[in-house]
C-alpha cells in the first residue's frame, strides 16, 4: 500500500504504549525526515488521551477542526494520533465521523491486544491500585474488563475497512528484538533504525497484588496521600515481596477465560493476523506448574511485606 496519510494508533492498554509515545515524542525532529509527524491538536504530553475527555465537555467538534487542520498543513507527511484509551466502540464511532471518507481509506489503524487473561490480570492491579476497585481479579475478569477484542475491532474496520486495520498481538516473540516499539515501527513504515537506536526509559515494573489492595486503601481512606510518590519510592527500591507478576489469576481461572475467548480469537486470526497460526501463544497453560498460587503462609508474608514497604515509604518521604 502506499503510505498512508495518518496512522491511528489504539492501543490497547497494557501493550507498551508508553514506550512508542515516549519514541514519537521525542523523536520528533528524526521522524519529520522520515516523512512522519506527531499530531499536537488533542496532545497532553505523549499521547492524545485529551480528546476523550474534550468530547465529554462538548468540545470534541472543535479538536476535531484542530486535527485536521494539522494534517492538512503537514499533507507531505503521515500523521500519527495514538491513544491507549481509543479502543473503544465510541471512538471508532467519533474517528469515522470526523475524518472525510477519503481521509479514512488512506488510514491505517495500528492496535496491539494482550491475551485475554493477562490483559484483565494487569489491568484489575492497575483499578484496584488507584482505589476503584474492590473485588477479586475473577469476578473483575468476568464482569467487568471488556475482553471481546472482536466486537470493538468490528467497529474499526466498519470505520476504515479490514484492510486498514493493522492488528498485533502482544507477544513479544513476534517483535524484532522481542521489542513492541520496533514492532510498531516496522508494522507503521518508520524506519526500524529510528525505534533500534531509541533508549527506552526504564519499564514500569508489576507490583504485587498486596502492594496493589493495600495502595487502593489508602487511596479510598486518605485521599490526601499521593499513592504515586509511594509507587515510585517502592519502585525504585524494589523491597523483596513488593513486585511479583502473574500472582492474581491461578492455571484453572486462565485456562477458563481463554475457553471462553477462544472461538472470538480464531476469528479475529482468521480475519486480521491470518498469517500467523494462533492469536496468541498459550503453550504456559498446558504446563501444570505454571501459575502457583501462594498458600496461607506465603499470603500472610507478602501482606506484611507490603505493609512494611509502604510504611517505610510514607516515613522517607515525610522528611
Amino acid at each position: 500500500m502506499a503510505a498512508p496519510r495518518v496512522i491511528l494508533h489504539i492501543g490497547s492498554q497494557k501493550t507498551g504504549t508508553t514506550s512508542i509515545q515516549g519514541f514519537l515524542k521525542t523523536q520528533t525532529e528524526a521522524l519529520s525526515e522520515a516523512g512522519f509527524h506527531f499530531v499536537q491538536a488533542g496532545r497532553t504530553n505523549i499521547a492524545h488521551n485529551s480528546i476523550i475527555q474534550l468530547i465529554r465537555k462538548g468540545k470534541g467538534e472543535a479538536v476535531a477542526e484542530e486535527i485536521l487542520s494539522e494534517i492538512v498543513e503537514n499533507s507531505g507527511k503521515t500523521c500519527i494520533i495514538s491513544s491507549e484509551m481509543f479502543f473503544r466502540k465510541d471512538m471508532a464511532e467519533y474517528f469515522a465521523k470526523i475524518f472525510p471518507a477519503a481521509l479514512r481509506l488512506q488510514t491505517r489503524v495500528v492496535v496491539y491486544i494482550r491475551r485475554q487473561d493477562k490483559y484483565a490480570e494487569s489491568m484489575y492491579k492497575q483499578r484496584v491500585k488507584n482505589g476503584r476497585y474492590q473485588g477479586s481479579p475473577e469476578e473483575y475478569a468476568q464482569t467487568v474488563v471488556n475482553l471481546h477484542y472482536g466486537q470493538t475491532l468490528s467497529h474499526f474496520a466498519t470505520a476504515f475497512g479490514i484492510r486498514n486495520l493493522i492488528v498485533r498481538p502482544f507477544e513479544r516473540t513476534l517483535f524484532p528484538g522481542g521489542d513492541v516499539l520496533q514492532d510498531f515501527c516496522r508494522s507503521t513504515g518508520i524506519p526500524l533504525e529510528l525505534g533500534q537506536k531509541y533508549q527506552h526509559p526504564s519499564a514500569n515494573a508489576t507490583l504485587s497484588r498486596e502492594v496493589s489492595e493495600l495502595l487502593g486503601q489508602i487511596s479510598r481512606e486518605t485521599p490526601k496521600v499521593n499513592t504515586k510518590d509511594i509507587i515510585r519510592h517502592i519502585m525504585h527500591h524494589r523491597p523483596e515481596g513488593t513486585v511479583v507478576s502473574s500472582d492474581c489469576l491461578d492455571l484453572e481461572t486462565r485456562r477458563s477465560i481463554m475457553r471462553t475467548y477462544a472461538a472470538e480469537n480464531e476469528e479475529v486470526r482468521a480475519t486480521y493476523c491470518a498469517a500467523l497460526p494462533g492469536l496468541f501463544d498459550l503453550s504456559d497453560l498446558f504446563r501444570e506448574d505454571s501459575y502457583p498460587m501462594p498458600n496461607k503462609r506465603q499470603r500472610k508474608m507478602r501482606r506484611d511485606q507490603a505493609e512494611a514497604a509502604v510504611k517505610a515509604a510514607q516515613l522517607t518521604l515525610s522528611r
